[in-house]
């Protein structure tokens, strides 16, 4: 009973030390996480030592939270911190995450106005409903034709200012909901999707292997002030 009296009384003053931490952290976030998830767990933790959740079982609990038909919620924190994040990396994807602590929060847009690369890696020939690898297959097509050469003439269409229609896998919101969550549902977006305009400064192919199902490696660059 005292070693829970004392834990609770370290966290009490943790959280109080908490309110005078602000500034900017640039995280590493690695895949199979949301960028949502990941905040929830630094806004719990920051500040803790001993008292800390493991990340293996956070990261655990947000893989059930993220199982389709699941009814779980996050459950509500009592932390005071406040923080965000800049800019929002699909579950899948690893890299660096800014996020916003207390007044550093205000500080997050100066970041977003800046260029941002991504190196990607790639199935040549088939199609998913997320159209992304966490999707379930539509379509497998033959690709045993396509080569290094033909791909270097395909990407200059996706260079400059381009039209993209987000897919219904998105965070984008609409009716009220994510369009994700209405994915995840099996139903239709409330209203059609508009396409936005994408501009890249350039598409470079790193590494092409054709063994059937063909990989390519794309690194892709936008220009300063896209978000």
């Amino acid at each position: 009973m005292l070693r829970a009296a004392a834990a609770e009384v370290a966290t009490k003053h943790a959280r109080l030390a908490t309110s005078a931490l602000h500034g900017v952290l640039a995280v590493n976030k690695p895949p199979g996480i949301s960028s949502a998830g990941l905040l929830d767990y630094l806004k719990r933790n920051i500040g803790l030592d001993s008292s800390c959740f493991p990340f293996s079982e956070h990261f655990a609990r947000e893989q059930k939270l993220r199982a389709p038909g699941t009814k779980l919620k996050r459950p509500h924190s009592m932390s005071q911190l406040r923080v965000g994040h800049g800019g929002t990396l699909d579950v899948e994807a690893s890299g660096v995450l800014l996020i916003g602590i207390n007044r550093g929060c205000k500080h997050l847009d100066k970041f977003l106005k800046g260029g941002k690369t991504y190196l990607a890696n790639n199935c040549l020939g088939v199609t998913t409903d997320s159209r992304d690898a966490e999707g379930h297959i539509l379509n497998l097509s033959n690709t045993k034709h396509v080569t290094h050469e033909m791909l270097d003439g395909v990407l200059p269409r996706f260079v400059g200012s381009i039209q993209q229609t987000p897919p219904v896998f998105s965070a984008i919101k609409m009716g009220g909901k994510r369009l994700y969550e209405y994915a995840r549902k099996g139903q239709s977006a409330p209203e059609e999707i508009k396409a936005r305009t994408v501009l890249v400064d350039q598409i470079t192919v790193t590494h092409f292997e054709n063994p059937g199902h063909e990989t390519s490696g794309r690194r892709v660059a936008l220009p300063r002030g896209v978000s």
